[in-house]
């Protein structure tokens, strides 16, 4: 068989994988602006009911003696946030939320998620100075309650936790951090998890 028609073969198959491709790309796209569309005259629907995070300020050990103004500030930006409203809508698309809620409160739902992840965020920086200035028992009740109970998925929380446990010997639960982020639709989970492995090697 001459080469020439060979390769002309090939070229007709790779032509027609790329078509496939193409046509694959333009139905998904004309999907998504045609579902964002719908979206965008879904009706609202009642709010209050849905579950809001609601964080009693005795669970969290602020200490109100500390005369550390870092600290001070990181405990004051924590109360700031706690009294706003907070929820957890990861895992949901701006199209989802829409479909879901309405378009009318899509900003105030947004709102609030950043909240929760703004309140994150501050709980990792608040276990991290405390970790790395030695209180490891209020680093760790910080960073246990973001992971236990609000699913916090940052990977600081997660190292930060796994340091004082390692300290503590208590090698069982790093191998439970393990388990949980593995099982976790976090984005960096195998980041967190590759990082938590080496840790256990390194003990």
């Amino acid at each position: 068989m001459p080469v020439f028609f060979i390769c002309f073969i090939v070229f007709l198959l790779w032509l027609r994988v790329k078509l496939k491709q193409q046509d694959k790309n333009e139905t998904s796209n004309k999907d998504f602006w045609q579902r964002e569309h719908e979206a965008d005259f879904s009706r609202n629907k009642d709010i209050s009911m849905l579950e809001y995070i609601s964080v009693p300020k005795e669970v969290l050990p602020f200490n109100e003696q500390t005369n550390d103004i870092e600290l001070i500030q990181i405990q004051k930006d924590i109360s700031d946030v706690m009294s706003k409203k907070m929820i957890n809508l990861s895992g949901m698309t701006n199209t989802d939320i829409k479909f879901a809620y309405g378009r009318g409160n899509f900003e105030i739902l947004s709102f609030y998620d950043q909240n929760y992840l703004k309140f994150l965020s501050l709980l990792n920086k608040w276990g991290t100075y405390l970790l790395n200035h030695g209180d490891k028992n209020r680093a760790k009740q910080i960073f246990e309650y973001a992971i236990n109970t609000l699913n916090c998925d940052i990977s600081g929380c997660y190292i930060g936790l796994a340091k004082i446990y390692l300290k503590n010997d208590d090698i069982d639960k790093v191998q439970k951090l393990i388990d949980k982020i593995q099982y976790s639709d976090a984005y960096l989970k195998e980041s967190i998890t590759n990082k938590l492995n080496q840790m256990l090697q390194n003990y």
